[in-house]
């Protein structure tokens, strides 16, 4: 479950704090949120959308990290499931990128409203981000925000992606995922 603490601390502050804890936060708006701890379907979900852009981007130019490893504006900072950013993106003793092109969160029950309202217009935010994905693991269900290369706008509302047999395309990246490959091994309501 995300769950709000009574626990208010500028950036810096918690910068620090999350150092010495074991669970996962993300900060808002100077409140500290807890992080649901995730099931096996999530974690191997998140594994399966990794492998797969691994698969298809060039690895000499594109980094794709896990979990661990954030995004943040003056106003939040988050810790998506996956994130793409350049490899050459800047030193590795940092916790965030500034440079992050795609970035995809896995639902659990307790994130829907995060996920799906809350973060779609924080991480429009970010100039460098070209989509932002939603990934169900329920059913073979992906959301799909992309950054017009024109007006540089994302949509209000996502595209939908549905069915194993689709599949996910990256169009800025040149590329498609099939979600299949994210959904391998993995059993939905919808098999």
């Amino acid at each position: 479950m995300n769950a709000p603490l009574d626990l208010k601390l500028d950036k810096d502050a918690f910068d620090r704090w999350l150092l010495d804890q074991g669970r996962k936060y993300e900060w808002k708006e100077g409140r500290v949120v807890q992080m649901s701890n995730v099931t096996r379907g999530h974690a191997r979900i998140v594994r399966n959308i990794a492998r797969s852009l691994e698969a298809r981007l060039d690895i000499e130019s594109w980094a794709v990290v896990t979990s661990d490893f954030g995004v943040e504006k003056p106003a939040f900072v988050r810790f998506p499931d996956v994130l793409v950013e350049p490899e050459a993106a800047g030193r590795f003793d940092v916790r965030r990128s500034d440079n992050a092109v795609l970035l995809f969160e896995v639902l659990s029950p307790s994130s829907v409203d995060t996920d799906m309202i809350d973060k779609p217009a924080e991480y429009a935010t970010i100039a460098t981000l070209e989509a932002y994905i939603v990934v169900s693991q329920d059913a073979a269900i992906c959301w799909i925000w992309e950054r017009d290369p024109e007006s540089r706008a994302f949509p209000v509302k996502p595209a939908k992606v549905a069915g194993r047999g689709e599949t996910l395309a990256l169009s800025a990246r040149g590329t498609v995922l099939p979600l299949a490959e994210i959904y391998r091994n993995i059993p939905t309501a919808d098999d």
